[in-house]
């Protein structure tokens, strides 16, 4: 039976891939598992494996060709099985969707439609585009009703590289994670109405629970798995900060699935820990290594979607900062490092203590300034009492 290869989505807001390359020809032999093909999206890179055992029937998508997430890119079956392609291509593909967050994306807040958006274009000039790496949206069509065509790709390539040559400098295109990062970013500043809370706290016990887990399981708890942890229990117990915004209602998510902002060489790549307010101490740091290894490797299997984001810069040295919220979530927890400081205690004793500063940026428009307090008193209030982050 004829088995449907179809393009993985590999991220939330990911709408299209490239097929890299094919593993195997048509009509060679496959087992369940092997690898049959790459594909590329702007977050990572993606191995594809046969569903079953076979050989390879039909390449639909030919290495380099840009497709849809969840489209056909080649059919598994039966040696000598007669294919009916039309018919397969024609049937539904929803039950092999892994994630689909289409109709999540459609009901946010400027979202539209991202096929009606494209420009019409030729498949030439779309094939031209791809390999120049050209932003579509920057070129305009001169065919009928305003279609690119090759020449007008040509020619935005031509005053790019006369742009170029006017500057003093290398030019380097964004790679496709770049753009994406960019386009979100954007998104976000220009829809999202940021507010802005900051607190110091007191991590002194917490680092020393850190190096006791450590020295006694054998486990590399960080500081991140900390924050991360006490980030969990405080949007459990502030649900209302465990949020989507949709339209004109606020949807409050049941799983604490909380993002670890990972710094790549091209980019930043956010990986989720699912329902972390469920999850030991120790298992959520052996799940944040292997996540940030799979991003470092560009090997990240699809997830759900995060509902909040830590982002920690203070092994970087930082103080402290304010970042961008990652669109669809409502918030984003921006850490800087462990400092030593000067404390008074008791009103009459100063100490040294380990501090660390963060600063909370939420959606005002979900989350109103107390509510924000609130829940950044409660992450403190966990890392400054670190007994319960190991219950």
């Amino acid at each position: 039976m004829a088995v449907k290869i179809i393009m993985p989505q590999g991220g939330q807001d990911i709408t299209e891939g490239y097929v890299v390359r094919w593993f195997k020809r048509e009509g060679e032999p496959i087992r369940c598992g092997e690898l049959l093909c790459e594909v590329e999206t702007e977050k990572a890179v993606f191995e594809v494996e046969s569903p079953s055992d076979g050989v390879l029937l039909k390449i639909v998508a030919a290495a380099g060709t840009k497709v849809p997430i969840f489209a056909v890119i080649g059919v598994v079956g039966e040696a000598g099985e007669t294919l009916d392609l039309d018919r397969l291509l024609s049937e539904p593909a929803a039950a092999q969707k892994p994630l689909d967050l289409s109709a999540i994306r459609s009901r946010l807040p400027d979202a539209g439609d991202p096929a009606g958006d494209r420009p019409k274009i030729t498949g030439r000039a779309r094939k031209l585009a791809a390999e120049k790496r050209v932003d579509l949206s920057g070129v305009t069509g001169s065919g009928p009703q305003g279609r690119i065509t090759e020449k007008d790709v040509l020619i935005h390539v031509e005053k790019r590289k006369l742009s170029v040559q006017a500057l003093r400098g290398q030019a380097k295109p964004l790679s496709r994670m770049r753009q994406a990062i960019a386009r979100r970013m954007v998104q976000s500043k220009q829809t999202i109405p940021h507010f802005y809370v900051t607190v110091s706290a007191d991590v002194t016990a917490a680092l020393a629970l850190r190096e006791r887990l450590n020295r006694e399981t054998g486990a590399a708890v960080s500081i991140t798995d900390l924050i991360v942890k006490a980030t969990a229990l405080a949007l459990r117990e502030n649900p209302a900060v465990n949020c989507r915004l949709l339209e004109d209602q606020i949807v409050y998510l049941e799983d604490v699935n909380v993002g670890i902002a990972v710094n790549l060489d091209d980019g930043v790549l956010v990986p989720m820990v699912a329902r972390a307010d469920q999850l030991a101490l120790i298992d959520i740091a052996r799940r944040s290594r292997e996540l940030a290894a799979g991003a470092r490797q560009g090997k990240l299997a699809m997830t759900e979607p995060a509902c909040f984001t830590v982002s920690n810069l203070g092994m970087s040295g930082i103080e402290a900062f304010t970042a961008i919220i990652n669109p669809p979530e409502t918030g984003i927890l921006a850490v800087g490092g462990v400092q030593k400081r000067p404390m008074v205690r008791n009103d009459t004793e100063i100490c040294i203590r380990a501090m660390l500063t963060m600063t909370l940026s939420v959606d005002h428009r979900v989350v109103d300034g107390a509510l924000a307090a609130t829940f950044i008193s409660r992450v403190k209030h966990h890392l400054e009492n670190p007994e319960g982050l190991t219950a």
